[in-house]
């Protein structure tokens, strides 16, 4: 009898953990005009990419990270999925980041990103069901800056409207496992500097730097400012 209820007592709480999960899931983007120093967008979905760089075009922010981009894609590649950019915005505001193979490798990789830039604000881009997880890990390695949660909604582009089955249970899987670094992090602080920097990887190595630009001069909107 004590072991059913403890079966019992396990099975509320996962089931009660497991909406918790759920209710944080975004259903829109809560603050879509805000300013922020910089834009970080985790690759690996659809609309991603699209939503970064309407977003980098209105002037929203001065540099744009992409990050856990694939060793087989070059610069070109990822321009040709800006399409929204300026080529001069391009090449002077948006860095590739290749060293990231997950979501705790995309945490560290912007972490690394922002603190060499001196950003205190950051907009997150990545689908909606992502958006927990992506933030656990986000504050887990840079605690100091404000993040702005910017879902994508990739379910919207199936035929179904809906995401498999099996995407919401592992996610929250992976959560879980997120917030127990975020909370050891938070005991035992780690210590920055492990993965370098990206860089303008827009620029092409054969032509002249343009890191000097702002988003304005590049031929985008004047960033507002940030509340």
């Amino acid at each position: 009898m004590r072991a059913l209820r403890l079966l019992g007592f396990l099975l509320c709480f996962v089931f009660g953990a497991y909406g918790w999960f759920l209710g944080r899931i975004p259903v829109a983007v809560a603050e879509p005009e805000r300013a922020t120093d910089g834009i970080v967008v985790l690759t690996g979905g659809a609309l991603r990419l699209d939503e970064a760089a309407a977003v980098m075009a209105k002037g929203l922010a001065g540099r744009l990270l992409v990050s856990g981009v694939s060793t087989d894609s070059g610069p070109e590649d990822i321009r040709a999925r800006l399409a929204a950019l300026p080529d001069a915005m391009f090449n002077c505001c948006v860095d590739l980041g290749y060293q990231a193979r997950n979501t705790i490798g995309n945490a560290d990789e912007a972490a690394a990103w922002a603190r060499a830039h001196g950003m205190a604000t950051l907009r997150v881009v990545t689908a909606a069901y992502h958006m927990p997880r992506a933030l656990a890990e986000l504050n887990r390695a840079l605690p100091e800056v404000v993040l702005l949660p910017h879902p994508v909604f990739p379910e919207r582009s199936f035929d179904s409207g809906t995401l498999p089955a099996v995407t919401a249970p592992l996610e929250f899987a992976k959560y879980t496992a997120a917030l127990v670094r975020q909370r050891l992090a938070e005991i035992a602080p780690e210590t920055a500097g492990t993965v370098e920097a990206p860089i303008a990887e827009g620029t092409a190595p054969a032509s002249p730097r343009t890191e000097q630009l702002s988003p304005a001069e590049a031929g985008g909107a004047p960033p507002k400012d940030t509340p």
